[in-house]
């Protein structure tokens, strides 16, 4: 079967929804009866989370028409499902749906778990510049090698700036690239930071440190 959950974007903070749409398509009825179900039973709903909706203007041979589609999350979703009629093509898609989701959730628990230890690869990399002597290194020094140090392994990985990253994953002006990053690039984000930590505990210049995770990862930037 097709894709019938989604999430908006890679933020590992999304919850994942279906539409009303797809619960139409594959339980076999028309869009408007689910929309129906919805609006009648839009109280009940809401206490799993506001009802959320996208007007679509469409070009048809009558003009044009304005069609409103839900996006119910799990919760929802499960209780307009329940709302209708147990045919054979909504158990179908019951049992389709329930694999679905909890997938999608087995796989955004993963990533909020690579985030977590990610924090934690994080904190070594700070720590390890919080702990170079203050009688050597000054606190704008200490700044900028984080800042630098950061930059660096962003390029390292992906070629690419913060600011052309957080444009590919489309991440808000406020939020964390880190929350967008894929768990494999996670990974290896964490893997660089530990890298840096060690060689910035041996007290080594910055020029020392890129050329180190250059050569470590043999990629020239």
């Amino acid at each position: 079967m097709d894709n019938l959950v989604f999430i908006n974007s890679n933020n590992l903070h999304e919850e994942p929804f279906t539409t009303s749409k797809i619960i139409a398509k594959y339980g076999q009825v028309q869009h408007h009866t689910v929309t129906r179900l919805i609006q009648n039973y839009e109280k009940d709903l809401n206490e799993f989370g506001r009802v959320r909706f996208k007007i679509y203007t469409l070009q048809t041979k009558g003009g044009i028409q304005k069609s409103k589609i839900y996006k119910l999350n799990e919760q929802q979703t499960t209780l307009v499902i329940t709302y209708m009629k147990n045919t054979e093509p909504v158990r179908r898609f019951k049992k389709a749906l329930v694999k679905q989701f909890y997938s999608m959730r087995e796989e955004l628990i993963k990533r909020r778990v690579e985030r977590h230890q990610g924090i934690e690869e994080r904190n070594a990399l700070t720590d390890a510049i919080k702990n170079l002597p203050d009688s050597k290194y000054s606190k704008v020094y200490k700044h900028r090698l984080y800042i630098n140090i950061t930059r660096l392994i962003y390029k390292i990985l992906f070629n690419k700036t913060v600011t052309q990253l957080k444009k590919q994953f489309s991440v808000p002006e406020k939020g964390n690239l880190r929350d967008y990053i894929p768990k494999t690039e996670l990974a290896k984000t964490k893997a660089l930071e530990n890298q840096a930590a060690t060689l910035i505990n041996a007290r080594l210049s910055y020029k020392k440190i890129k050329e180190a995770l250059l050569n470590i990862n043999s990629i020239t930037v």
